[in-house]
């Protein structure tokens, strides 16, 4: 628990540590609020004139202790100097929800949940609800807080609330929970512990979206004081072709773009929520019916030399790839980046419907490893062009060509859509040719 008191911010003299997007809101609204605000950065994102910056060890050491508050951007890894004054430090997304005055739907898990996010935000907006999705989705709550919408939907990753506490929302969803970023957490126990936080501080009976099943998830979530709602069930299910919220008809499968088994769980997720929230039901069909994905996560970005080709740079666990791969029947799979220190292994089980892998990245040898003996064959590649130039020569008659990574983009680029929008550049040079 953070131990500053958060009634006293005006003259406190509070630390942000990074100083990037999360950063820069937070350090905006500390000023705001009247803080006497510093900032630790040593990476590229240089704090403008007249932001008073520290960028070496040696001066955030001589200094730290001198700070009421260090807030930290959820990039920085945990064995950070920053975080060496236990309860003094607190996430972006803890500073936002202690001077937020408006409710909050927060959404988190291992996977969907920028997808499920999105979902909830335009159902609503779509029933005329005022609302806005933040957090992890890019845009930070920080930004927010001054001169809020009605409501936010908050997409909330394991790293900000690990160092959050009492987010108090009005709804939660835990939606899945697999291995990822064990190297930030250093367990499965304390990555769990991190995303069960999502619950903490609401009120009795609030409601909380799990899935169906998953008793490790309930398990993590029994001290919220939360009404746990398992999906799909009563509230939320799919029923022959019909999706059904809270009860009613919403949509029939047959007119869904996207329905695989993991869109409608999406769907059933963000239509229990939206509809809980103030949401039509009519409003949440045509959401539903016009969906057809995000970018960078299953993203059919064309067809070239007869191949279709997805792009699924979001997809950085082999859980993600996994079920991201249910709906295709035989590719190419280009996989590899920096592993966040989980086990690739399981993507030995795509062998019977991958002819052959591209690895990629610094993990190429654990990708190799994982494929070693399953009959897939697998061929190193070294950069973007020439795994995408790999992949199209193993291609055979009917592949489709995927790049689902299992792992981040952090060895070659700053994020898992730089990476895609790379994937997609390769592949149109290649295009070009046809």
């Amino acid at each position: 628990m953070t131990e500053f008191d958060w009634g006293s911010m005006r003259g406190a003299p509070v630390l942000i540590g990074g100083y990037g997007i999360a950063g820069r809101a937070a350090y905006r609204l500390v000023r705001e609020l009247g803080a006497q605000a510093a900032v630790f950065e040593d990476g590229a994102n240089r704090p403008e004139e007249g932001v008073e910056t520290m960028s070496t060890l040696e001066e955030l050491g001589a200094r730290l202790d001198s700070f009421d508050l260090v807030v930290v951007s959820p990039g920085v890894h945990p064995s950070h100097l920053l975080y060496s004054r236990p309860g003094k430090v607190a996430s972006e997304l803890a500073l936002a929800r202690r001077f937020l005055e408006v409710p909050i739907i927060a959404v988190t898990g291992t996977n969907g949940k920028t997808t499920v996010t999105t979902l909830v935000s335009r159902m609503l907006s779509r029933s005329g609800v005022d609302n806005l999705a933040v957090g992890n989705i890019g845009e930070p709550i920080s930004a927010h807080v001054l001169a809020p919408p009605s409501m936010l939907v908050v997409e909330a990753s394991s790293f900000q609330l690990a160092y959050t506490d009492s987010l108090a929302p009005a709804q939660a969803a835990f939606l899945n929970f697999a291995p990822d970023h064990l190297d930030w957490h250093g367990s499965m126990e304390a990555y769990l512990a991190a995303k069960a936080r999502v619950a903490e501080g609401m009120d009795e009976g609030a409601p909380i979206w799990v899935p169906a099943g998953e008793a490790r998830i309930s398990a993590s979530l029994a001290a919220s004081l939360g009404r746990l709602h398992e999906i799909p069930g009563p509230g939320a299910e799919v029923a022959g072709d019909k999706v059904r919220i809270a009860g009613q008809e919403i949509v029939r499968v047959s007119s869904l773009r996207r329905s695989l088994p993991h869109d409608l769980l999406n769907f059933c997720f963000a239509g229990a929520m939206a509809m809980a929230a103030g949401a039509d039901a009519g409003s949440v069909g045509a959401v539903m019916e016009e969906f057809t994905g995000l970018a960078h996560r299953m993203e059919l970005i064309g067809e070239v030399e007869g191949h279709a080709v997805y792009n699924d740079s979001k997809a950085t666990t082999p859980d993600a790839v996994l079920c991201d791969m249910e709906s295709i029947s035989r590719a190419v799979l280009i996989a590899g980046g920096r592993n966040k220190g989980v086990d690739l292994a399981p993507l030995a089980s795509l062998a019977p419907r991958v002819s052959a892998v591209v690895a990629i990245g610094e993990a190429a040898g654990e990708v190799e490893a994982a494929f070693r003996g399953t009959g897939a064959k697998v061929v190193r590649a070294d950069g973007m062009d020439q795994a995408v130039a790999s992949a199209f020569a193993l291609a055979g008659r009917g592949d489709a060509v995927v790049l689902g990574p299992a792992c981040t983009s952090w060895d070659a680029y700053t994020s898992y859509a730089e990476r895609g929008e790379d994937f997609r550049r390769a592949v149109r040079e290649r295009g070009k040719g046809q």
